[in-house]
């Protein structure tokens, strides 16, 4: 898989997991003590560094 075509796919995932994650807490502080938000936040983060580091590799 190109670069290019694997930061499109990651920033499709982060923004599904980003939406789902908003729709989780939907503006109740309380909701991000649930431990599926805490997991979807895991993942998010995962995401996010995954393209961080494909980033860094077109810059190279």
């Amino acid at each position: 898989m190109t670069g290019t075509l694997r930061m499109k796919r990651l920033e499709a995932e982060i923004e599904i997991l980003r939406s789902k994650l908003h729709r989780m807490v939907n503006g109740n502080p309380a909701h991000l003590k649930d431990s599926r938000v805490l997991s979807i936040s895991q993942k998010l983060d995962l995401l996010i560094n995954e393209i961080q580091r494909e980033k860094m590799k077109l810059v190279k």
